[in-house]
């Protein structure tokens, strides 16, 4: 199979993932907070693949989130896009860098 076929592959099935998680994991906290899973998934995309497709599936679920379940709008896609790369693209980096750094 081709690489990138493979690539596009992943990236899709993580995204699908992801979402469905997001939509039947939100546990309610408080009136306004929610309490999202689907972070995890993307982070262990992350630490699998590498911090861009941590990067892909956080921008397209956001953007999907916001076209279906969110009642935020756009500002509600920018702050859940920043806050999950935020935490899944510095780990991942984090990952990526102490683990060619320990193959050395």
């Amino acid at each position: 199979m081709n690489s990138k076929t493979k690539r596009i592959t992943v990236i899709g099935m993580l995204c699908a993932i992801t979402y469905v998680t997001m939509v039947v994991g939100r546990i309610p906290i408080i009136l306004f907070l929610k309490y999202d899973p689907s972070d995890v998934i993307v982070t262990l995309g992350g630490f699998i693949w590498g911090p861009m497709t941590s990067c892909i599936v956080s921008v397209i679920v956001a953007t999907l989130e916001m076209i279906t379940v969110s009642d935020t709008g756009i500002l509600g896609c920018i702050m859940n896009i920043v806050q999950t790369l935020s935490f899944a693209c510095t780990a991942s980096v984090i990952y990526k860098k102490s683990t060619l750094y320990l193959v050395q």
